[in-house]
């Protein structure tokens, strides 16, 4: 009977491992099935900070803020990019990070029907690069990537983005992006509607993976004067090309 028991404890321990390394294979191995698992374990950890009641606007928590479009407190409708803005000829590649595929889903909800048709553009701007694609979905569970609002006048960011990624990976797991509604929707800091859908394909842009670059780009820092350039196609298609 002891020599049934162990036997059995020792194929227990074997189908154990079994799995284990058979999980850890797919998952470095698999991007559908890395994706799947990062989605859930996203879920999980939102639903915690959720009861504990974390905000996570104001938390960094190991992942990745980008902030852009700086006001410093006065009208941006004067404002135009710097010389130095317009000198270089790359948008750069980040160090922090990307998804598993070039493709996420995304859930928009402002409770802002400008901000809403502005972040829908951008959308369909991105996904017509052929880069990358993003997938609208209607349940934010769902969703990899919420776009939402905050209404902050102590920052003097009119967008924020925020990664959450595998430390093993590298690989994203979450984005929330922030449109500001206190620069955003002002008449008296010069936002138009383009400059709006701009700067949602800017942090947009964050939530693919790009960094900011002083290059004529969607990503300058200033974040709303240009729109999605050849270069901003090119990095995100070197980024997902990359280490794959």
């Amino acid at each position: 009977m002891n020599e049934i028991n162990f036997v059995f404890r020792l194929l227990k321990r074997i189908f154990i491992i079994g799995l284990l390394v058979g999980g850890g294979w797919l998952y470095f191995n698999d991007a559908q099935v890395q994706a799947t698992a990062n989605q859930t374990a996203w879920n999980v950890r939102d639903r915690i900070a959720k009861l504990i009641g974390r905000d996570d606007t104001s938390s960094n928590d190991n992942s990745n803020l980008h902030l852009n479009d700086t006001n410093n407190g006065s009208s941006k409708s004067d404002q135009e990019p710097t010389t130095e803005q317009q000198t270089s000829t790359q948008t750069s590649i980040p160090s922090t990070g990307r998804w598993a595929t070039n493709q996420a889903t995304v859930y928009v909800n402002t409770n802002n029907a400008q901000l809403d048709a502005a972040t829908n553009t951008a959308i369909q701007s991105w996904n017509q690069t052929g880069a990358f694609t993003f997938k609208p979905v209607n349940n934010q569970s769902k969703a990899d990537i919420v776009v939402t609002t905050m209404n902050r006048s102590d920052s003097n960011a009119a967008g924020l983005t925020k990664t959450s990624s595998n430390s093993l990976t590298r690989r994203f797991m979450h984005a929330t992006v922030y449109l500001n509604t206190y620069y955003l929707t002002d008449p008296s800091y010069g936002y138009s509607q383009e400059r709006i859908v701009n700067t949602a394909e800017h942090e947009l842009g964050h939530a693919i993976g790009l960094d900011h670059t002083n290059a004529v780009s969607v990503m300058q820092p200033a974040g709303s004067f240009y729109t999605i350039q050849p270069d901003d196609v090119q990095a995100v298609q070197k980024l997902y090309t990359n280490n794959k």
